[in-house]
């Protein structure tokens, strides 16, 4: 196999690995509706980074080791699945502020009956002296948010255990052939996340009413919780 056939073979794989909906997809657009674009490329360059780590750690037999390891791969498959409910969670409880949406929304309404404010009044009197509630955004956080998830996510390790060594090559060191095979992978991530985050961006006046923010974190809140415990519920499985 040539180096040009190597790349090629494994960027269709990683095309299809990416974009299936799953965690990642979550996160990123919940970052996006948190703290807008600046987050959500900040929870994208978080992730693409944990997939460059894991081509250099598959390439490098690391990984395999790793698998070789029961109880280290086991202990990491448990911290991941505890990683991704605690996010879940943390996510679902904004829905706690679901009533004060309703109340706001309802002191709009009142507002809206009112003879309308001098312009430069208008912003402020639209919210009735109060700023709608909505999940903060911190790019900081959403990096290591994609980082930890991916770099934590059991099956990201599996495919590139499963994937990286077929499509070495002889004539070019492990270490150079699995970064270039996660830049690949990382590349398709990046350009994927981009449509995805543009095409959303279109609907941001709909993502950012309060409501709508709440719904977002809501699905993305179970998607994680359930994604964690099956893994979880998988690692539990090995032990019995």
């Amino acid at each position: 196999m040539t180096l040009t056939q190597a790349l090629l073979g494994f960027a269709g794989i990683a095309f299809l690995i990416t974009i299936i909906p799953a965690t990642d997809t979550a996160l990123v657009l919940r970052s996006l509706v948190a703290g807008g674009k600046k987050s959500a490329y900040a929870c994208v360059m978080g992730i693409t980074s944990g997939l460059l780590i894991w081509g250099v750690t598959a390439a490098t037999g690391l990984a395999v080791l790793m698998a070789a390891a029961p109880t280290v791969f086991d202990l990491m498959t448990v911290a991941g699945g505890l990683y991704l409910i605690y996010l879940g969670i943390s996510f679902l409880l904004t829905l706690r502020r679901w009533n004060q949406v309703t109340a706001l929304k309802t002191e709009q309404a009142a507002l809206a009956s009112l003879p309308q404010p001098a312009p430069g009044e208008l912003g402020q009197a639209a919210l009735g002296g109060h700023q709608a509630p909505r999940p903060s955004g911190s790019a900081h956080k959403d990096f290591l948010a994609g980082f930890i998830a991916n770099i934590l996510n059991p099956k990201i390790a599996v495919f590139y255990i499963a994937s990286v060594p077929p499509f070495m090559v002889a004539s070019v060191s492990p270490v150079l052939m699995g970064s270039l095979l996660a830049l690949i992978h990382g590349g398709i991530n990046v350009a994927w996340f981009a449509v995805i985050i543009s095409l959303a961006t279109l609907a941001m006046k709909w993502l950012l009413h309060p409501r709508a923010a709440l719904v977002i974190d809501g699905v993305a809140g179970a998607v994680l919780l359930v994604f964690g415990v099956l893994i979880l519920v998988e690692a539990a499985h090995k032990f019995l």
